[in-house]
């Protein structure tokens, strides 16, 4: 046994009360709101504990800065006093310490409990974070999972883990993404402005999945009160707030905008140079011109790869294998254009943003003046993207395409049941012209425009106007 590994690992377990305290408490000292995903998180836990269920193990994946070593944070804090043998270790620490991997901070643990995890009889709860450190961590999660029935494990890592997983560990496994900050879970943590229960359910089912847009007009109109309700307690400036730095959480502790931008920039650098490796085979001259690709999808995110080729230097498909490596890495999402699988191969993907704070970040390095104001309805096709990702695509509920037409609508989303609506948004009064001229060549059950509208509808074209306040609530 590495005796330096045994002491490191009886460190962090004596210190771990301490460790936490920085990810679940801010510099006020109060403690940071839970997610909606916690609560999840405890349903499982608590059904293995009860033994109500055979799941015993969790992996959440996330692009870094979204929350996630929180999340473990507090749920090792509330599960700290329940159950004795509790673990809360980083898998990177650890690995560039000692160059080790999971199975060996398994078996030092071991070492410490006097017993080897298979024997175990007293419920054990085990956080490894960033497990993608350890080049084998499917392989040995597997046999960990295997051989053990009272061992419960929730790891984070990268976006792209669920991408390496074996089928093998993928059978025994719960995956659960975890996006960027929704605009209640904003509120929530920044100002303790909590949501009003079975609402975004109510408003996500109207818009969604209604028969027609009267049925959505109505059942929008029927929500008005409690809309209105949560939005009295809302500064309406967070809007701002929110589409300019608000969906990254580490974000709203920065003493100001600038020092979050720089944040956001550094947090990009570090999954150029960190996570990139590992999602690709890239040499150091497209590594160097990664960050120059985003900065060229920040301005214009329909940029054919030919364009991109000649405007930077990178043969195209390296281009697209790094737009590949960004996606698997949660930093943008791809939105391929409407149509038959021919036509499409021959039209440039859309590029948008899994955070728009990506995208102002990117803005405020190149000192545009009024940024905000001018770019606005590119941080809302992102933040809608982003929800609309959340929502469908790993939900496995749908499909989500752009209109490539000129003048055509920012999305068709296609709903499992064969429902189809084209949806296009922005800040700012918005009229019906894109959608109108996309539903002429796309079929579609209804038409949804979001913006700064009154709510309200139109038969004869059969689109629903959206005001952004119900948008948020989602």
């Amino acid at each position: 046994m590495n005796e330096k590994l045994l002491r490191y690992l009886q460190q962090q377990i004596r210190t771990a009360d301490d460790r936490i305290l920085k990810y679940i408490k801010g510099f006020n000292n109060e403690k940071y709101p839970r997610r909606f995903m916690v609560d999840e998180m405890i349903e499982h836990i608590d059904a293995f504990l009860n033994k109500t269920s055979n799941n015993r193990m969790i992996i959440i994946p996330g692009f870094r800065g979204v929350g996630k070593t929180t999340l473990m944070a507090q749920l090792f804090e509330k599960y700290r006093e329940q159950v004795r043998n509790i673990l809360f270790l980083s898998v990177d620490d650890a690995n560039n310490l000692f160059d080790v991997g999971i199975s060996d901070l398994m078996l030092a643990y071991e070492e410490i409990l006097g017993d080897n995890l298979e024997s175990i009889k007293k419920p054990t709860i085990i956080f490894l974070d960033e497990v993608q450190a350890d080049s084998r961590w499917a392989t040995t999660l597997k046999t960990l999972f295997d051989k053990t029935s009272n061992v419960f494990f929730i790891c984070t890592g990268s976006s792209a883990l669920i991408l390496e997983t074996t089928p093998s560990l993928a059978r025994r496994v719960i995956f659960k993404r975890m996006p960027p900050l929704s605009f209640i879970e904003f509120e929530m943590i920044k100002n303790k402005i909590k949501p009003i229960s079975g609402l975004k359910d109510k408003i996500m089912d109207s818009i969604y999945f209604s028969k027609n847009e009267e049925e959505v007009f109505n059942n929008l109109n029927n929500l008005k009160k409690e809309v209105n309700t949560y939005f009295s307690k809302v500064n309406r400036k967070d809007v701002k707030k929110y589409l300019s730095y608000g969906t990254l959480p580490f974000s709203l502790s920065m003493p100001n905008e600038m020092a979050a931008y720089d944040a956001i920039l550094m947090l990009v650098d570090k999954i150029i140079t960190h996570d990139m490796s590992i999602l690709g085979n890239f040499n150091q001259e497209t590594l160097m011109a990664a960050k120059k690709i985003l900065f060229a999808i920040a301005e214009n995110d329909t940029t054919s790869l030919y364009v991109l080729e000649k405007n930077i230097g990178i043969n195209r498909l390296t281009i697209a294998s790094v737009f590949d490596a960004f996606e698997k890495a949660g930093v943008i999402i791809k939105v391929r254009a409407y149509g038959s699988n021919m036509s499409v191969a021959k039209k440039p993907n859309k590029y948008l943003f899994a955070s728009p704070a990506i995208r102002m970040s990117f803005f405020n390095f190149t000192a545009n003046e009024n940024t905000y104001l001018t770019r606005q309805g590119k941080l809302f096709e992102d933040s809608v993207a982003s929800h609309l990702y959340r929502e469908f695509i790993l939900k496995n509920r749908g499909f989500l395409r752009y209109d490539s037409k000129e003048g055509g609508a920012d999305f068709i989303l296609q709903i499992l049941n064969n429902k189809q609506i084209i949806i296009e948004v922005g800040i700012g009064k918005k009229n019906a012209r894109q959608v109108l001229k996309s539903a002429k060549r796309i079929r579609s059950d209804y038409n949804i425009v979001i913006s700064d509208s009154v709510l309200n509808f139109d038969k004869e074209t059969n689109i629903v106007f959206v005001p952004l306040d119900y948008y948020f609530l989602m």
